[in-house]
């Protein structure tokens, strides 16, 4: 009775100093703070937040602001109150297109007057118009802009006319403007001629 309790003492010992040895490697593999228990989440991915070598520079493009409107020219002088410089898509023989333009710098949102902008144009499939930087009206300006205008000539075409608006930049950014793709609001020239008034 002894004997068996001696032996199962000893056993008991065995196993006893088998745990603190285990114990004692799992503790000398931690680094401090860690947990000995194997971690289940799955590892974390880092996103690189590095531009990629193909990415479009930010505020490579510039951006325009376009409208035309109805110059004074041939307007009688009780039809200029009402209708000059009014927004206008359908123009006569003999009527002002003036085509008003805003060149605006996406970075900061201003607008780019003539030391900004190297060139500004209208481009139509038979001419091209330079646009110029100034006060609008002359008489009372009320702001700065681009402006260039043309009169229809008699026996121009009838139909809509199709055109751009370019704009490069003296760095070397550029910009471009087309009309939406709806026939009925594009600039036209109708069949109508309007007299000509002596300026």
């Amino acid at each position: 009775m002894s004997t068996r309790h001696s032996i199962f003492g000893s056993r008991t010992g065995g196993i006893g100093l088998i745990i603190v040895l285990a114990a004692g490697l799992v503790a000398c593999a931690e680094e401090p703070g860690q947990s000995a228990e194997p971690s289940s989440a799955a590892p974390s991915v880092v996103e690189s937040t590095a531009p990629s070598a193909t990415a479009e520079p930010v505020g490579q493009f510039l951006f325009l602001d376009v409208d035309v409107v109805l110059g004074p020219t041939n307007l009688t002088d009780e039809e200029k109150p009402a209708k000059s410089c009014v927004q206008w898509s359908r123009f006569a023989h003999n009527e002002q297109v003036v085509w008003r333009v805003k060149v605006l710098d996406p970075l900061t949102g201003e607008a780019m007057d003539d030391t900004m902008v190297t060139t500004l144009q209208v481009v139509m499939a038979d001419q091209t118009l330079d646009l110029h930087y100034g006060p609008h009206p002359r008489d009372n300006p009320l702001g700065f802009f681009w402006t260039t205008s043309w009169v229809v000539p008699e026996g121009y075409p009838e139909g809509v006319i199709n055109y751009t608006v370019e704009a490069t930049a003296n760095d070397g950014r550029t910009g471009s403007w087309e009309q939406f793709e709806v026939a009925a609001a594009n600039l036209t020239v109708t069949a109508d001629v309007r007299p000509v008034i002596a300026q």
